[in-house]
């Protein structure tokens, strides 16, 4: 049996002990509406891994009676602007543990260590900014075809806040599947079709 030394007390005799307490944070980061940058690589993994999700999720949806298999123009816009609401990060929390600071949620399904998890507070607002953040520089278009190419993970986040990091990328952010002959061509040749030219032919 393990027992908590911060809830309970001195422990029974015999028992073993785990001592936790809220993750620490410096006084600056307590007060920011911000992502800390030491945290940014794990912030990125949770915005994929939801956008990822999110992703599939409408696919899915697609009716079996039409032929594409792919997501409209709208649905891919509509995709990327619900990933950084509020809500999409209520499952996430963080935690410290034997001095190392995690974060806990469905992007980290290995990470399951007892103790105290800390979440609410600014930590929604910095989830929402680093989100919108992230997407400053990119289309709907760009996002949605990274993520159609398996590269999701790796051109929003080994790019950047995981640069130096991770040196691979962890499963639960990898995302794969059969490509349309159009995409293949796309990320074979580089012979990708240009729709905002076509746009503005129309």
């Amino acid at each position: 049996a393990v027992v908590s030394t911060q809830s309970t007390g001195a422990p029974p005799p015999g028992m073993d002990t785990i001592s936790y307490k809220q993750p620490s944070l410096t006084e600056e980061e307590q007060k920011s509406h911000y992502f800390p940058d030491r945290y940014r690589c794990e912030a990125c993994q949770i915005v994929v891994h939801n956008l990822g999700t999110d992703y599939r999720t409408a696919e899915a949806k697609i009716p079996k009676k039409k032929k594409r298999k792919v997501l409209g123009d709208i649905e891919m816009m509509e995709t990327v602007e619900d990933v950084c609401l509020k809500e999409k990060f209520d499952k996430y929390s963080i935690q410290e543990f034997d001095g190392t600071v995690t974060f806990k949620g469905p992007a980290f399904p290995d990470r399951n260590a007892p103790g105290m998890s800390m979440g609410g507070g600014l930590w929604p607002v910095r989830y929402v900014n680093y989100c919108g953040d992230l997407f400053e520089d990119y289309s709907e278009d760009e996002v949605y075809s990274y993520y159609r190419q398996g590269n999701l993970f790796y051109e929003l986040c080994m790019k950047k806040h995981c640069k130096g990091v991770l040196k691979d990328i962890p499963k639960p952010v990898d995302f794969k599947h059969s490509l349309t002959d159009e995409e293949q061509l796309c990320k074979d040749e580089k012979k990708c079709p240009n729709k905002s030219a076509k746009k503005e032919e129309l």
